[in-house]
């Protein structure tokens, strides 16, 4: 009779802890669920509907970006076309996944890099502070509204502090020329190309064998579709009333006017117009100079006739 109670505690045990497995394994499934589930973006603004961003930044002068009907362009400080890819890290902002929220009544702001904010993103008339990582999960602070009723302080993961670091050298487009530049004239040292009256051509001054009709087609799709690897702000004093290296007349009149400067083991080209320098490997803007006539020869220098010998007495 004992044996019998005994197993059938042995079977209870069993039957117990078979549960409590289940239990915990359901526990730990829901965990995995919670965490993995989606969670509410930043705001519920469109990404594509945004027309306006301003950056502010303490420590440099505001950014003004604005969407038009040529793409977007850079406002403030300065008048140029802006880099795409960087102001889709910007609208993404809008639509990032929080990963947890503090409680803004017992948040030491200060303390999250918050008051005052690093930077402040408004895109359209939603203002977004943007404060420090938060050091475990590497997640960033971020306060929509600041200073609002309806303040709300998010965590988001990290992104690329180009986006809010103030330097609008960074959000500038890497091409050198509008998108739909249409060019009438390109001149660098020793040659200059210019349409011809038909608009269906190119001539060259002075005329050159290398510059064949091909050659000069080639040389206008060098221009209008070379990207720079970085813009970076001006390496060297400049204005536009400066002498140009290199200079591009547009169907339109406008001259962009640039300066070449090597450093290290880069090329860059420096706008007159606007305090922004675009790198290259040299081998770039090798194409954009492909007809420049080579540098002409030194002449040698002739050598001094010998001493003639004074006759033996």
């Amino acid at each position: 009779m004992k044996q019998i109670h005994l197993n059938l505690l042995l079977v209870a045990v069993a039957a117990g802890l078979f549960w409590l497995l289940v239990l915990d394994e359901n526990k730990e499934e829901a965990k995995i669920a919670k965490a993995i589930e989606r969670q509410p973006p930043l705001t519920t603004l469109d990404a594509n509907a945004i027309r306006r961003i301003r950056l502010k930044n303490s420590a440099s002068p505001d950014i003004v970006l604005e969407k038009s009907d040529y793409g977007w362009q850079m406002r403030e400080p300065v008048a140029v076309a802006a880099d795409l890819v960087q102001i889709g890290n910007l609208t993404a902002l809008a639509t990032l996944e929080t990963r947890g929220s503090i409680d803004t009544k017992v948040a030491k702001r200060p303390d999250l890099g918050l008051d005052p904010a690093r930077s402040t993103v408004l895109l359209d008339d939603i203002e977004l502070g943007i404060g420090e990582i938060e050091p475990l999960k590497r997640t960033r602070y971020i306060e929509l509204s600041p200073g609002s009723a309806n303040n709300r302080i998010s965590l988001v993961d990290d992104f690329a502090p180009e986006v809010f670091d103030g330097e609008y050298t960074d959000l500038i487009n890497k091409a050198l020329l509008p998108f739909d530049a249409q060019i009438a004239r390109i001149e660098v040292p020793g040659l200059v190309l210019a349409r011809d009256t038909a608009g269906t051509g190119w001539t060259a001054t002075p005329a050159s064998a290398l510059a064949t009709p091909e050659a000069m087609d080639q040389l206008a799709n060098a221009w209008r579709d070379v990207r720079a690897l970085a813009t970076v702000p001006p390496l060297t004093s400049a204005s536009p009333t400066s002498k140009a290296d290199v200079a591009v007349t547009l169907a339109d009149g406008s001259r962009i006017g640039y300066k070449l400067i090597d450093k290290a083991d880069s090329r860059f080209l420096q706008r007159l117009d606007v305090p922004v320098s675009y790198q290259f490997v040299p081998a770039e803007v090798a194409r954009l100079l492909s007809l420049m006539p080579p540098p002409p020869a030194e002449e040698a220098e002739p050598e001094a006739e010998a001493a003639p010998e004074a006759a033996a007495p």
